[in-house]
């Protein structure tokens, strides 16, 4: 055994060059993965406002890192495994069986597995209380200054990380036994083949990467932002590849035949050495160009989030204090009860102490179905038509009685039998005659400005809602008591909305808040009604601030997991081909190459390869934002300025990292090379 630990350690010193790297992302992810374990999972934040959204979030973290560990550290183990080939070929041929290498390699990943978890639970459990300062600042939530350590966290993180590395043994184990010796020992020399077909490979990558940007680019509304941003991330990541694989090919043979291009001191090593290893060379590029792309669209819209989270909050909940109330089924005496419930909440806010000011309280009906052609079907009650329509054009449509709605928002409308004044938050198109059911509505007038005055959550909903003023709202909602949803309920409901100021700080409102609570479920609990609460402005801040507070939070701690991976790919990407190209500038200087000829010939490499991945980035991110700024619509983020002040920060920020890799390593390549 102690031969075996001694042949591991030697082995691992000996390419300390690859695996210090190595060991270094394996113990950060270690520390960040207990880091999200502890946020989301040691109760920090029980009782908190808020709290529960922040956990759910960290908790989620916990999921991504132990997905994206596992395929990066499966990557890199790979480029080790390559890096060592040739010295378990040499193994092989002195004597040693596969066997006896399965033990080597297992002692490699058993030390590894050590260090990592050992110096990553360290650097966690040291940093978790800065971590949980952070992030209690961020959310807004009071910090504890007591230090403690999570017992859960670090079995958790040691049962997972040991999971990951076992597999890792195995698929290292699985590397070196379907190979044989010689092939081993040459492992090094093996080039690359190009890609057979290659012009087919990239048209097929464009046509995939075209339809996941058409997908993208054609997303209207956020029920199908939510459906299709995930089927569109995907093509674009399979476009990606299959594009820069087939593309490195093509570009070197583009640069290979200009001869006025090609046949230049400082073109003419690296077009060779490109072409040498083209089909890995566009994977590689593929890889870093979806980790800047990650990284972009989680931090442009994470800190989006982040900086417009008091404008989403004033989007959504505009007055102090919101009372709401739903019930399915036709009832003439919901009218009458509505003004009770208002007089009843009034009257108790006020022995509150309140001063009632900006009431908006009124009631409508609504009715949901498949709006298509300025018609709204609700005829559709079975789950096989659900599974077939466009959930962009399901809509729900909300009457409300021309009379409350110029007392209410004191308007001087007028509307006649059969008209309707129609407004939506969302793009839909409304023809001057509008059906609902079977009945036609003649359109005399568009309140689209009007809706965040009606209804502020119409504009963060995830499907469309059209408000339909009509002129006696009890007789029409008639024609529509009849229609039932494929479990035998009613299909129409009575809504009951109650928003008002009261000049209260913080803590009046929560308190007004669950007091008017607890009124409205004693007045509507013995009616059998659906759904009612009440809720407040500054309630309703520790989610908002939570949530996105988290968000962003998880956002930055993902990035940086993600940019360090990217520094690894790029770092053994020069690395091993530094390697490979060794003997090649060898060769050239013996014919005349100098050194000044070296580096203009590497500079002259690095800016070919490495401006592909950010430039394909700033593409895939100029595509998808649409589809984000969509789906922050949805958290009631409606600036898009600030989508776009954001988004451009991070491109920037995220070049200058970039343009900083691109020197370390190219550094690097020049003292193998040189």
């Amino acid at each position: 055994m102690s031969f075996y630990i001694r042949m591991a350690t030697d082995g691992m010193r000996k390419s300390g060059r690859l695996y210090a790297p190595y060991l270094v992302t394996c113990i950060l992810m270690v520390c960040v993965y207990y880091i999200l374990h502890f946020l989301g999972n040691s109760g920090i934040m029980n009782g908190m406002p808020g709290g529960h959204t922040a956990m759910d979030m960290m908790q989620m973290g916990t999921y991504i890192m132990t997905i994206f560990g596992l395929v990066f550290l499966f990557y890199t183990q790979g480029v080790l495994i390559k890096g060592r080939k040739k010295e378990f070929g040499l193994y092989s041929i002195l004597g040693m069986n596969k066997g006896n290498i399965g033990k080597i390699l297992f002692f490699e990943t058993l030390i590894t597995w050590a260090i990592a978890v050992v110096f990553g639970l360290a650097a966690g459990i040291g940093l978790s209380k800065l971590a949980e300062m952070g992030f209690t600042k961020m959310i807004e939530i009071p910090t504890r200054y007591t230090f403690s350590v999570s017992v859960t966290s670090v079995i958790m993180t040691v049962i997972v990380f040991t999971v990951i590395f076992f597999l890792i043994y195995l698929n290292s184990v699985r590397q070196v036994q379907f190979t044989n010796p010689i092939e081993l020992v040459r492992a090094d020399k093996a080039g690359e083949k190009p890609p057979k077909a290659n012009w087919i490979v990239g048209i097929l990558g464009l046509l995939i990467l075209g339809i996941g940007y058409f997908i993208a680019l054609r997303i209207q509304q956020p029920m199908s932002a939510l459906m299709w941003f995930f089927v569109a991330v995907i093509l674009i990541i399979i476009g990606t590849y299959l594009v820069l694989i087939a593309g490195s090919v093509i570009l070197c043979r583009v640069l290979q035949k200009n001869r006025n291009y090609y046949y230049k001191t400082n073109h003419f090593v690296s077009v060779s050495s490109m072409t040498y290893r083209m089909k890995r060379n566009g994977a590689g590029l593929a890889s870093i160009c979806i980790l800047l792309t990650m990284i972009l669209v989680m931090l442009s819209s994470t800190s989006a989030l982040y900086a417009g989270s008091e404008e989403c909050l004033d989007t959504r909940y505009p007055n102090e204090i919101g009372a709401f109330a739903c019930k399915y089924g036709y009832d003439e005496n919901l009218a009458n009860l509505g003004d009770r419930l208002d007089a009843d909440l009034k009257t108790a806010a006020e022995e509150h102490g309140a001063s009632i000011t900006n009431n908006k309280t009124y009631y409508e009906w609504s009715i949901s179905g498949y709006f298509d052609n300025s018609k709204l079907d609700v005829t559709l009650n079975s789950k096989s038509d659900l599974a077939f329509i466009n959930y962009d054009k399901v809509a729900q449509i909300l009457f409300i009685d021309v009379n409350v709605y110029n007392r209410v928002f004191a308007y001087q409308e007028a509307v006649a039998p059969g008209e309707a004044l129609v407004g939506t938050a969302k793009n839909i198109d409304i023809d001057d005659i509008l059906t609902i059911g079977d009945v036609a509505f003649k359109v005399t007038g568009r309140i689209d400005d009007r809706i965040a005055e009606i209804d502020p959550a119409a504009q963060v909903s995830a499907s469309p809602g059209i408000f339909v003023i009509v002129n006696d709202v009890n007789e029409v909602v008639t024609h529509y008591t009849q229609y039932k949803d494929f479990d035998g309920e009613p299909m129409l409901a009575w809504f009951w909305n109650c928003r008002f100021d009261t000049g209260f700080d913080a803590e009046g409102q929560i308190a007004l808040a669950e007091a008017l609570d607890t009124k409205l479920h004693s007045e509507l609990d013995p009616l059998a009604f659906d759904n009612m609460y009440c809720e407040s402005h500054e309630a309703e801040r520790g989610d908002f601030v939570s949530t996105f507070g988290g968000l962003f939070f998880l956002g930055i701690l993902l990035s940086i997991i993600f940019l360090v991976s990217c520094v690894i790919i790029i770092y053994y990407k020069q690395i091993s081909e530094g390697f490979e190209d060794q003997s090649r500038f060898e060769i050239m200087q013996k014919v005349g190459m100098t050194k000044e000829d070296i580096k203009k010939s590497i500079n002259s490499q690095m800016l070919t390869v490495f401006l592909i991945p950010i430039l394909f980035a700033c593409l895939h991110l100029a595509v998808v934002l649409p589809i984000v700024n969509k789906l922050l619509m949805l958290f009631g983020l409606f600036n898009i300025p600030l989508v776009l002040m954001t988004a451009g920060a991070c491109v920037l920020l995220c070049g200058l990292f970039y343009a900083l890799i691109y020197k370390l390593t190219s550094n690097a390549y020049y003292r193998i090379v040189a």
